[in-house]
């Protein structure tokens, strides 16, 4: 009987019967402590039940059809949402307090890393709240459920985990609120580490934005520059500059007074 099970045993691990689904492979892989931009941030566990209150933001177009953090392919008139420590696969419902509306969305990616926002949105999932136009809005989220591997799972320090791509690329983002006497608005590209990388970029751009310079924050570099704050006139600048190859996307999150 001892030699059987241990038969028994063999076949089992030696077909896979205990191995890991590919799902579930990529939620562990993302429980580790991952870099952007120079932050650390560390997911944890979160338990069914969980509420508060935070801003959400959302994101469209630069993004779509590109791949998220836990593989799947982005559609951003889907009901998913980016966060940055909360495991991959969770559930949360998301209500809007001004109108009343709620909505399921699950974690299917890493983000927002822009300010204080911690829920990025997908579109439709915006436009459904009726948080888009505001841009960045208050919302209570809850917790309606998280994957099992998520809660029995503790990374291990000091091993290697194959990290999902959290790199955003050099895309010119704006967050800003527009009021009757806003005339330009200001928009960001990248993150530079080094100002020689900073400038060398900087040098291809000024042909097409000759008043475009450099910002230093956090002993970090962006490439700055204002456009008319008209939404449409903006995009058609910002998809010129995609087409010539200088930024990978772009973003407005514009707020309306």
């Amino acid at each position: 009987m001892v030699i059987i099970s241990k038969i028994l045993l063999f076949i089992a691990l030696t077909t896979g019967l205990f191995a890991l689904s590919k799902e579930d492979r990529i939620i562990r892989a993302s429980l580790y402590p991952y870099v952007v931009k120079g932050v650390t941030y560390y997911p944890h566990k979160v338990a069914v039940g969980e509420s508060k209150d935070v801003l959400a933001s959302w994101y469209g177009e630069y993004f779509h059809g590109r791949k998220t953090a836990n593989g799947e392919i982005y559609d951003m008139y889907g009901y998913t949402a980016a966060h940055k420590t909360y495991p991959l696969g969770t559930v949360l419902l998301v209500t809007n307090p001004k109108n009343g509306k709620s909505l399921r969305v699950r974690i299917n990616d890493r983000g927002p890393f822009w300010n204080n926002r911690e829920l990025d949105l997908s579109m439709g999932a915006a436009e459904f709240l009726g948080t888009k136009r505001q841009g960045v809005a208050r919302v209570n989220i809850r917790v309606i459920s998280v994957p099992d591997i998520a809660n029995s799972y503790v990374p291990i320090k000091g091993k290697a985990p194959l990290h999902p791509d959290y790199n955003v690329g050099y895309s010119a983002t704006s967050y800003f609120s527009i009021g009757e006497s806003t005339k330009n608005i200001p928009i960001e590209i990248g993150t530079f580490k080094k100002k020689k990388e900073a400038k060398k970029y900087l040098k291809k751009l000024k042909k097409y934005l000759p008043k475009a310079y450099i910002v230093e924050k956090d002993y970090n570099y962006k490439i700055k520059f204002f456009l008319v704050a008209d939404e449409n006139i903006a995009l058609k600048r910002l998809k010129k500059l995609k087409k010539k190859g200088l930024i990978t996307g772009y973003g407005l999150c514009w707020t309306y007074e």
